[in-house]
C-alpha cells in the first residue's frame, strides 16, 4: 500500500504545511531559488507504523488503514525520530491529539484558502481513481504487452478497467479551478476511447495464461474472401494503429503527469520519473526504451484530432509505428 494523494493532500493541507510537534510548527516547504527547486523537509509519520514491527506498529490497524489520514501526522525531520525513537513517551492516543491540537491551532490562527484546499482534495480524489484504473505503477509493464511480439494484447481486467476509467473521467464534475488538468484528463479519455474502440475491433479472448486474456485475432488465419496476403496487411494495419494509439496514450499520461506535478504535487511521480514503454524484441532480438512525450506545450497541437486525423498525422506526433489512413476504422467509429 501507499499514501493516496488526496491523503497526502489532506495531511499538508490542513497542517498548513507546518510540523504538528508542540511549539515547532516549523514550515515543511522551503521556497525555490533562483537555481534550484523548493524543498521539502518534513515527513508523512506514521502514528501506527505501517510495518507491525516498527514504532507503535503492535495494532489491528490493516495495511490499507495504516496510509490513512487518521493514522498520519505531519511533522519535521527531527520531530519524527523523536516520536519514533522515544515510543513509550510518544503513544498512539498522544500523537492523536498532537495532531488534533494542530489542525484546530491551524484553523483558529492561519487564515486558509478553504475552497482551494477542498478542490484541491477532489482532484487529488480523481487523479487516485485514474492511477488505480489505468495501473500507472505498473505502465510500462501492462503496456509492454500491447507493443511486444506483432501481437497486441491485454488482460480482461485490464480492458474492464480501461471502459471503466473512460466513462469515470467523463462522467466527473469538474471544480474549474484548473483549466489545465481538466484539458489533459479529457484530452487522455478521447485517446483512451478510440484506443478501447480499434482494440475491440479484433480481439479474440483465451484463457490459457493463468488469467483470461483478450488477444489481437490473427486475421489471416480467418477463412474469408480475401487473400492470405490482403489479409496480413490489413492485420499489420491494425496492430500499427493499437500500437500507435498507445503511444499517443502514453504521451497523454505523462502530460497529465506534468499538469498534475504543476498544480497538485510538486513531488508526484518525481522518484518514479516519466512513463516509458517498451518495444521488441526487434529484428536484432533486443528490446527498445522509449520515453514519449509531447515536445510543445501548444495545447492545439497537444490536443487529440480524433481518429481520422490522428491516422493521418501520427507519424508527425513522434515515434510510431504506422500510416496513412483506413475508412474502415471510421465506419465501426461511427
Amino acid at each position: 500500500m501507499a499514501i493516496s494523494l488526496k491523503t497526502s493532500k489532506m495531511l499538508w493541507g490542513r497542517s498548513a504545511n507546518r510540523c504538528a510537534y508542540p511549539n515547532c510548527r516549523r514550515i515543511l516547504i522551503e521556497d525555490k531559488t533562483e537555481t534550484d527547486d523548493a524543498s521539502i523537509v518534513g515527513d508523512e509519520a506514521h502514528i501506527v507504523s505501517r510495518k507491525k514491527d516498527g514504532p507503535r506498529g503492535a495494532s489491528t490497524l490493516t495495511a490499507e488503514e495504516r496510509d490513512k489520514f487518521e493514522n498520519l501526522i505531519l511533522l519535521c525531520k527531527i520531530h519524527h525520530k523523536i516520536i519514533d525513537d522515544q515510543t513509550l513517551n510518544y503513544t498512539v492516543d498522544n500523537l492523536k491529539q498532537m495532531k488534533a491540537e494542530h489542525i484546530q491551532w491551524v484553523e483558529k490562527n492561519l487564515t486558509q484558502d478553504v475552497d482551494k484546499q477542498r478542490e484541491d482534495e477532489i482532484y487529488a480524489s480523481y487523479i487516485d481513481k485514474w492511477i488505480e484504473l489505468i495501473d500507472l505503477h505498473n505502465w510500462q509493464d501492462w503496456t509492454s504487452f500491447i507493443f511486444g511480439s506483432g501481437q497486441p494484447r491485454i488482460t480482461l481486467k485490464q480492458l474492464d478497467n480501461l471502459r471503466t476509467l473512460e466513462l469515470y473521467i467523463f462522467s466527473r464534475i469538474w471544480p474549474k479551478r484548473y483549466n489545465s488538468i481538466e484539458f489533459a484528463f479529457n484530452n487522455f479519455r478521447f485517446i483512451l476511447s478510440d484506443f478501447n474502440k480499434v482494440f475491440e475491433m479484433h480481439k479474440e479472448k483465451i484463457d490459457d495464461y493463468g488469467e483470461p486474456w483478450y488477444f489481437t485475432e490473427k486475421l489471416y488465419n480467418k477463412k474469408i474472401q480475401k487473400s492470405y496476403n490482403e489479409l496480413v496487411a490489413e492485420y499489420n494495419y491494425h496492430v500499427d494503429l493499437v500500437q500507435d494509439l498507445a503511444c499517443e496514450l502514453t504521451r497523454s499520461a505523462n502530460y497529465l503527469c506534468d499538469q498534475i506535478r504543476k498544480y497538485i504535487s510538486s513531488s508526484f511521480r518525481i522518484k518514479e520519473g516519466s512513463l516509458l514503454i517498451v518495444t521488441g524484441p526487434n529484428i536484432d532480438l533486443n528490446f527498445v526504451t522509449h520515453r514519449l512525450e509531447f515536445t510543445t506545450n501548444d495545447i492545439d497541437i497537444i490536443k487529440y484530432p480524433g481518429l481520422e486525423k490522428f491516422m493521418e498525422i501520427r507519424k508527425d506526433r513522434g515515434f510510431n509505428f504506422g500510416k496513412g489512413v483506413n475508412e474502415k476504422y471510421l465506419e465501426y467509429e461511427n
